[in-house]
């Protein structure tokens, strides 16, 4: 199959428009993933999760709550967990998620679980080397690589494109940045949903995210889901208490992040800041957890969880609501010596 010419020529157009205008401007060439390291800072964060009473003769309540992920692009120390009733740190082997869990029976009231850690990180330029999992070649719940965005793919890149990783994506890149618009009053926006997001062209980061991924995978790049809370004054009052998400390709043996939904949000005021997303991710955003379709530790009872940069919450084996208002962050930056980039996180332990 050959490339459909006006949405192939409609995607390099937008790159090259990007591109003339970050030119003269004076944007600097995007980093190699092996370049010198970027400067890193490092934050106190607090985070705070009120888990609304259950009803009455609810005989089990369970909830995992995020911590900081780690990886060669953030590092975490000194966590430490304050909740209302006993708790387990716990982690996925496969993902490299962390989670805060906390199995209640006979649950009574309301429910704290609070934690603080120091998270130092950098601009994320493409220095991460984690696994790729079969995950990041299929489709999602709620974003199929077949049949749409296959064709999407197909037309964008060409069936037998021979181009490199990061030429290909960056087509995707842009292509994501024409046909979206950032909005949150759309109904359906904030779940990832790939048909809608091809519908109706509009919505959150999650809807961005979802594009990018799903079509990537299409065209046989692994991608991923990375989900934060970002740090930035911009996303702290937002309907979801600063949930940021973005996405990650594999190039090689890194994988460089694209934000695509922040560049949206500034391609007409900062187009050279719109071409600095593509390859690069914010050093204040805090990544919390990575992938969809997630199955936590110890595994939840209904079924697999679209993604976690929130509380999850069973009760008697079914999922439950928590407001985003009972879930709230604050930061502040860490003086002297940074810590380590990858320190441990401390065993499960129980209060």
């Amino acid at each position: 199959m050959t490339p459909s010419f006006s949405l192939r020529a409609a995607a390099l157009l937008a790159a090259l428009s990007l591109l003339s205008s970050a030119a003269m401007a004076g944007d600097p060439a995007p980093a190699a993933p092996d370049a010198k390291a970027p400067a890193r800072k490092a934050w106190k964060v607090v985070y705070k999760t009120k888990i609304p009473a259950a009803p009455e003769g609810a005989k089990r309540l369970e909830a995992w709550i995020p911590t900081p992920f780690v990886d060669e692009v953030q590092g975490v120390c000194d966590l430490k967990v304050d909740a209302s009733v006993p708790y387990e740190l716990t982690k996925d082997d496969v993902t490299g998620n962390r989670f805060v869990h906390v199995l209640v029976e006979n649950p009574k009231g309301e429910i704290t679980v609070d934690w603080t850690a120091v998270v130092e990180r950098s601009v994320d330029d493409g220095q991460g080397k984690g696994p790729v999992l079969d995950a990041y070649l299929k489709s999602d719940s709620l974003a199929s690589i077949d049949g749409r965005a296959k064709k999407l793919a197909d037309e964008l890149l060409g069936s037998d494109s021979k181009d490199a990783t990061r030429v290909k994506a960056r087509l995707i890149y842009d292509h994501v940045l024409q046909s979206m618009t950032y909005d949150k009053e759309t109904p359906g926006w904030g779940k990832g949903d790939f048909e809608r997001t091809c519908d109706v062209g509009r919505g959150n980061c999650s809807d961005f995210v979802a594009k990018f991924v799903t079509i990537s995978r299409a065209a046989g790049i692994p991608a991923r889901w990375t989900s934060s809370i970002s740090l930035a004054g911009d996303h702290m009052d937002c309907s979801a208490c600063g949930y940021h998400c973005y996405a990650h390709f594999r190039d090689g043996d890194h994988w460089v992040p694209v934000d695509p939904s922040d560049a949206r949000r500034i391609v007409a005021k900062d187009p050279r800041k719109a071409v600095w997303y593509f390859g690069h991710a914010e050093s204040n955003n805090v990544i919390l957890s990575v992938g969809r379709d997630l199955t936590l530790v110890p595994k939840q009872q209904a079924g697999p969880v679209n993604f976690l940069a929130g509380p999850y919450v069973e009760v008697d084996g079914k999922v439950v609501d928590v407001p985003s208002k009972n879930r709230t962050y604050g930061h502040e930056p860490v003086g002297g010596a940074a810590p380590p980039p990858a320190a441990p996180v401390p065993a499960p332990a129980a209060k």
